[in-house]
C-alpha cells in the first residue's frame, strides 16, 4: 500500500509539473495573444468624450477671476497666460487696450502682457488697486518712463538701471515644483531685463546666473505686486512660470492637473534590418536583430521597473516608402518583432498603439514630405487604404486587442491625413504629436482638449535618451502647470549618426539616470499606458472646480466629477483635516490633493 501511495503521489507531481509545462508555454505562444481584450477602454472613451461634448462652456466675462491686459505685440504671451488660467480652471477675461480700459473693480487679480505701466490706469489707480487687495502680475520687462519712476519702489525696486543681459536662471525657489536650487541655461540662452536691486521685503523666486533679479513678489497694502523680469513667458515652454507665479500670489491656493506620466516608444514594433550596424557589433558582437532582442529591450524593461514607465509602443508595418495602392504585398513586414515584442509590452503593463502602415506622413504636402525624405500621399482615399492595411496587419496577431492610440511620423499631420484617420479606424480615441512648436513650422502641435470630432489630443513634451536643457525647462515646467511629463524616444536613435550619443552602454546609462531623476522628483506622477492617461485627461477637462476659502479651510466643489481628480495646493500652512480626499507632500510647500468625491475640503492650520 506503502508502495502504492508514493506512485500515486510521483505520478501527481509528474502531472503538475506537465501542466504548468503547459500553461507556461501557452502563455509564451501566440494563444495568449488572441485572448487579450482591452474593449473596458472603449467603454471609458464613451463616457468621458460624452461628457466632453456637452459640458456647459459658458464664462463669466463680467466676473473673471483673472484679467489679461494686452496691446497688439504682446498676443502670445497674452495667449499662453490665458490657455494657462484655463489648465488651472480660472475663469478670465481679456483686455485689449487699443480698444478698452480694465475695470480694476471686476478684476481680483490682473496679468499685464505689455511693458507700459500706464496701460492699466494712472498711477494711482494703481497703487489704489493693490493696496485695496488686488494682485498685479507684471509678465513682461517693463518700460522706463514717468509711471515705473514713481511706481518701482512699490515694485519691491531699491534702485535700478538700464537694461541688461541675463544670462541662465538660478531657481531660489520652487515656483517650478521640484527645481529649488537648480539653474537652467546656464551657459546656453541670453535674455534682456532691467538691472535691479531689491528692498529686503522682497521675495525672490528666480535670478540669473549674475544674480539679477528675475521673479520677484512685493506685498503693497492688502494686496501684491508679482514682478517677472525678461522675456521667456511669451514662450509656451515657460507656462509653469506663469502657473508657479500665480499660486504663489494668493495664500492657500489649489488648481486641478491631469497628473500622469507616459513614455512613447515611435517605430516600436517594426521591422528590424537584417544588415550590421559597425557599432552595434563592435560593442556586443551581435546583429541588430540579437541585439534589440537580447540587450536593448531588456535594459528598456529595466529602466521601466526602477522608474515606474508604461511604454506606449507605436507600431509600423513597413519601411518602404510606397504611398501607393495596393498595400498588403509587404515585403518587409515581420510578425515575429509584432508578436514577442508586442506580446511583452503588454505583459508588462504596457500597451500598443499605431504609427503608420510606413513611416510616411500622413500629408498630400510634397514640400513638407520632402523635409524628411519622404513621399507625399495622392489622396485621403489612399491614406485609408493604408491605415485599413495597418489595422488587418495587427488583427492577425492580436484580433481581440483594441489600439486606439495615434502617433504621427516626424510628427506631422495633415488635415486630410486626420480625417483619413477619422474614416478609416473607428477605435481611434488618441493623437499624440506635440505639444511645443518646432522651428520649421510643419509639426502638428497639440493643446490638451477634446476635439469637436471626439479626438482626445494628447502631445508629448519631451524626446530622447540623453537630457537636455531644454527638455529639462520644458518638464519643469508642464508638470508644474498640468502635471504632464510625457516622452518619446526612438529605436533607432541608438544606430542613428545624428541622434546616437555615443555607444549604447552609454546613452542607456545617461536615460536611466534620467529616468530614475524623473522618478525620484515626481514619485506622485501617476504611470499611466496612452490610453489610461487620455481617459484621465478628458475626465478632468470635462469638470468645473470651483475653489473657495473661509477662514483656514479651502473647499472644492467639481461639476462634472466621474471619478478621482488631482490638486496642487501650494500653502504655508500644516495639513489639518481631510474630507473626501488624500494629501501627498510634494515639495516645500506644495501637496498633491486626491479628491475622492465631488465635494472635498482641506483644513490648514498656522
Amino acid at each position: 500500500m506503502k508502495w502504492l501511495w508514493n506512485n500515486q503521489k510521483m505520478i501527481f507531481v509528474v502531472l503538475l509539473i506537465f501542466l504548468f509545462g503547459i500553461i507556461l508555454q501557452i502563455t509564451r505562444s501566440q494563444m495568449v495573444l488572441k485572448m487579450v481584450d482591452n474593449e473596458d477602454i472603449l467603454d471609458m472613451k464613451e463616457l468621458v468624450v460624452s461628457a466632453n461634448m456637452n459640458k456647459d462652456r459658458k464664462i463669466d466675462t463680467e466676473n473673471p477671476a483673472y484679467c489679461i491686459v494686452y496691446d497688439e505685440s504682446s498676443i502670445d504671451l497674452k495667449n499662453n497666460a490665458e490657455k494657462t488660467l484655463e489648465y488651472m480652471q480660472k475663469s478670465t477675461r481679456t483686455f485689449d487696450v487699443a480698444t478698452e480700459k480694465i475695470a480694476f473693480d471686476r478684476c481680483p487679480t490682473i496679468l499685464l502682457s505689455t511693458p507700459y505701466l500706464e496701460d492699466l490706469g494712472t498711477v494711482e489707480e494703481i497703487e489704489n488697486y493693490v493696496a485695496a487687495g488686488g494682485h498685479l502680475f507684471l509678465m513682461n520687462v517693463l518700460t522706463l518712463n514717468s509711471h515705473f519712476e514713481i511706481l518701482y519702489r512699490k515694485l519691491g525696486i531699491l534702485d535700478y538701471e538700464t537694461y541688461v543681459t541675463t544670462t541662465g536662471m538660478h531657481m531660489k525657489s520652487n515656483v517650478l515644483i521640484g527645481t529649488t536650487g537648480k539653474t537652467f541655461f546656464e551657459d546656453a540662452m541670453d535674455d534682456v531685463g532691467l538691472g535691479v536691486a531689491l528692498n529686503n521685503d522682497a521675495t525672490v523666486y528666480m535670478e540669473s546666473t549674475t544674480k539679477n533679479p528675475l521673479l520677484w513678489k512685493s506685498n503693497y497694502g492688502e494686496g501684491a505686486f508679482m514682478v517677472f523680469n525678461g522675456g521667456l513667458l511669451f514662450q509656451k515652454s515657460s507656462r509653469g512660470i506663469i502657473a508657479g507665479a500665480v499660486s504663489l500670489m494668493e495664500p492657500d491656493y489649489m488648481y486641478p492637473i491631469f497628473n500622469t506620466k507616459t513614455f512613447f516608444i515611435d517605430d516600436f514594433p517594426a521591422p528590424i534590418a537584417k544588415s550590421q550596424n559597425d557599432m552595434i557589433y563592435n560593442e556586443y558582437k551581435k546583429n541588430l536583430a540579437s541585439f534589440y532582442q537580447s540587450i536593448w529591450w531588456p535594459n528598456m524593461l529595466k529602466s521601466s521597473a526602477r522608474a515606474d514607465i508604461r511604454y506606449t509602443g507605436a507600431i509600423i508595418e513597413s519601411y518602404l516608402d510606397n504611398v501607393t495602392p495596393p498595400f498588403d504585398n509587404v515585403e518587409d513586414k515581420e510578425f515575429v518583432y509584432l508578436i514577442s515584442f508586442g506580446r511583452e509590452l503588454i505583459q508588462n503593463g504596457g500597451e500598443i498603439g499605431f504609427h503608420g502602415y510606413n513611416h510616411q506622413s500622413l500629408t498630400m504636402d510634397q514640400k513638407v514630405s520632402s523635409t524628411f525624405g519622404y513621399n507625399a500621399w495622392k489622396s485621403r482615399e489612399d491614406m485609408e487604404k493604408s491605415i485599413l492595411e495597418l489595422q488587418s496587419y495587427t488583427k492577425q496577431a492580436f484580433p481581440s486587442y483594441k489600439i486606439t492610440t495615434y502617433v504621427p511620423p516626424s510628427n506631422v499631420l495633415s488635415k486630410e491625413g486626420r480625417q483619413a484617420l477619422i474614416n478609416s479606424w473607428p477605435d481611434l480615441t488618441t493623437i499624440s504629436s506635440l505639444y511645443l512648436e518646432d522651428i520649421s513650422g510643419n509639426s502638428y502641435h497639440q493643446e490638451f482638449e477634446v476635439a469637436d470630432d471626439g479626438i482626445i489630443e494628447m502631445p508629448r513634451i519631451s524626446s530622447g535618451y540623453a537630457r537636455t536643457v531644454s527638455d529639462d525647462w520644458a518638464i519643469a515646467n508642464t508638470l508644474t502647470s498640468i502635471g504632464v511629463f510625457s516622452h518619446f524616444v526612438h529605436p533607432d536613435d541608438v544606430i542613428s549618426s545624428d541622434r546616437a550619443g555615443g555607444s549604447w552602454s552609454e546613452m542607456y546609462e545617461e536615460f536611466d539616470h534620467f529616468m530614475t531623476t524623473i522618478q525620484e522628483t515626481y514619485p506622485w506622477l501617476r504611470a499611466m499606458k496612452a490610453s489610461e492617461a487620455a481617459m484621465a485627461i478628458a475626465s478632468t477637462l470635462q469638470t468645473t472646480t470651483i475653489i473657495e476659502k473661509e477662514d483656514n479651510v479651502v473647499k472644492g466643489t467639481i461639476d462634472n466629477y466621474l471619478n478621482e481628480q488631482h490638486f496642487i495646493l501650494r500653502t504655508d500652512k500644516k495639513i489639518s483635516k481631510l474630507e473626501n480626499c488624500k494629501v501627498t507632500k510634494i515639495d516645500d510647500g506644495a501637496y498633491l490633493i486626491k479628491a475622492l468625491d465631488a465635494q472635498f475640503e482641506v483644513t490648514l492650520k498656522e
